[in-house]
């Protein structure tokens, strides 16, 4: 299959697309359809995209080509690496509209977003191309620091890399892993959830046309189950992953026994809007619905919590719910209006199992929570994974329960109310998936207490969510141990060296005292 034909099978709708097989060393690796069948759908209607196989003789495959290419890879000048990234954030432009397509379809993005998505990998491939230099440079500054004359550094790569391509930003999650590899020199191979196989397909068809060195980019198609077989594999010298906090343990205690393995790991947070005193309330009520409610609040920034100055809560919970009340949840794949406004705000749950375990979080919450908004299923859109966003209100601030402590990845606000910031900011930090915080108000008051919060991310009148490609930081603990995010990501997958050559050490040694012998 070629990309031309597969945009053509895309546009007409002939699913379930046929599936070439696996990408490895720059050629398609037929999957054996006696190995594991994974499947991809449509969240808006359940119907399949496409059919796929795993079995371990592939991926073996796929390691092995990535292993042998290292050295190739390695020796490749860093101003050819960036030409790839260069390439790539062409092909994006070119091939914007099936791309935006595949978020619709596979992802459940409505248009606006699924635009938005495109623009901000394009963005950040364009500022990577630009600073690569730059970032290697600081990537390398704190061994140039108090170095002794004539030492020159360089960055040795780790070594082969497996990222996993999270289903609910799949293109942006692809570009900061690939622009990573590519500034460490180090071979990717990416591995699908199974609710992005149509965007790994689109991601192998470009790396096609781009005619890459052997072993650069291989894509495995599955799910988390392919992934493992990559965990075993001692020849795996980085992890990169995004996803669930089980998945996350899962490759902790894969990895103990690879000593030296890389591990960069993101789950989800319990990220907190703060509205002060000072906040203006329609920019409150915006950050919040749109932190809450973009990607169908399944992004690992998504907003779940909110403190409210408590004079503040009556008008702040009644402009809230007005607008819930008022966002428009709808089908994506067939949203071609895509100004947010006529087409749907909101799109499907990535699957039934997440529309099972939001609705049955409605009844936890209430137990627990005064119910001023409950999430339920969408019954006139039957087929697809539709609810409506909800609110609880929390009057008892308890961290160890049920609801308050869980991660929900769903569009549900839990409220609380505060007098004083600083027991706000206490309870926010109590929890150990703190990833972001956004506080409305004053930004000279938020300053003045940044020392105070965990989390990593403060953002200043803004969602929780990332704008851009990706917010600089993982999240706390759990959420990610506080990693460097984006470019940053370079800085696990490669290690300094120091090559040390002073002609004024090697005078001193020539006129040492030595005794005769």
């Amino acid at each position: 299959m070629d990309l031309q034909e597969f945009c053509k099978q895309l546009q007409a709708g002939q699913f379930p697309l046929k599936w070439p097989g696996h990408w490895c060393g720059g050629a398609w690796l037929p999957g054996k359809t006696s190995g594991v069948q994974k499947s991809s759908f449509n969240p808006n209607t359940g119907s399949k995209l496409i059919d796929v196989y795993v079995d371990k003789d592939a991926v073996q495959q796929i390691v092995d080509q990535a292993y042998k290419s290292r050295a190739a890879l390695a020796a490749v000048p860093v101003s050819q690496r960036l030409d790839v990234l260069k390439r790539f954030r062409q092909a994006l432009v070119d091939y914007q509209q099936p791309a935006e397509l595949i978020l619709r379809l596979e992802a459940g993005k409505p248009s606006w977003e699924a635009r938005q998505d495109i623009a901000s990998a394009v963005a950040y491939l364009d500022w990577v191309v630009n600073h690569g230099d730059e970032v290697l440079q600081t990537l390398t500054a704190p061994c140039i620091m108090g170095q002794q004359q004539g030492g020159k550094v360089q960055l040795i790569p780790i070594g082969v890399t497996a990222a996993y391509l999270a289903f609910s930003t799949p293109i942006t999650n692809f570009v900061v892993y690939f622009a990573a590899s590519m500034l460490a020199g180090c071979p990717l191979i990416l591995n699908s959830s199974s609710h992005a196989l149509l965007s790994s397909m689109l991601i192998a068809l470009l790396s096609q046309e781009q005619d890459l060195l052997p072993g650069m980019l291989s894509v495995v198609f599955g799910n988390f189950s392919s992934f493992k077989h990559l965990l075993v594999d001692k020849r795996i010298a980085a992890i990169l992953y995004t996803g669930s906090r089980e998945h996350c343990d899962v490759v902790r205690a894969e990895s103990r026994q690879h000593l030296g393995r890389q591990l960069v790991l993101q789950s989800g947070g319990k990220n907190a809007v703060i509205v002060h005193s000072s906040a203006n309330l329609q920019e409150a009520v915006q950050c919040v619905v749109y932190g809450a409610l973009v990607s169908a609040g399944q992004r690992c920034t998504s907003t779940s919590r909110v403190f409210v100055y408590r004079s503040m809560l009556p008008a702040f919970r009644d402009e809230l719910l007005k607008a819930l009340r008022s966002v428009k949840v709808g089908r994506t794949d067939t949203d071609t209006l895509g100004d947010g406004k006529q087409g749907p705000f909101m799109g499907p749950l990535y699957s039934a199992k997440a529309v099972e375990k939001y609705l049955r979080f409605q009844t936890m919450a209430n137990r627990e929570a005064e119910t001023l908004l409950w999430g339920r299923a969408v019954e006139d859109l039957a087929g697809g994974y539709f609810v409506t966003p909800s609110v609880h209100y929390v009057k008892h601030f308890d961290n160890t329960t049920a609801y308050q402590g869980n991660v929900l990845f769903s569009p549900n606000i839990a409220i609380y109310d505060y007098d004083v910031l600083d027991t706000a900011i206490e309870q926010i930090n109590t929890t150990d998936a703190a990833f972001a915080v956004s506080f409305v108000g004053d930004p000279e008051v938020l300053k003045a207490r940044r020392s105070l919060f965990l989390a990593p991310n403060l953002m200043c009148n803004m969602p929780t969510v990332e704008m851009q490609v990706t917010l600089p930081l993982a999240g706390r603990l759990q959420s990610g141990h506080h990693r460097y995010h984006g470019p940053g990501v370079a800085l696990y997958l490669c290690f300094p060296q120091v090559l040390t050559q002073d002609t004024a050490s090697e005078q001193l040694i020539r006129s040492w005292p030595w005794p005769r012998y």
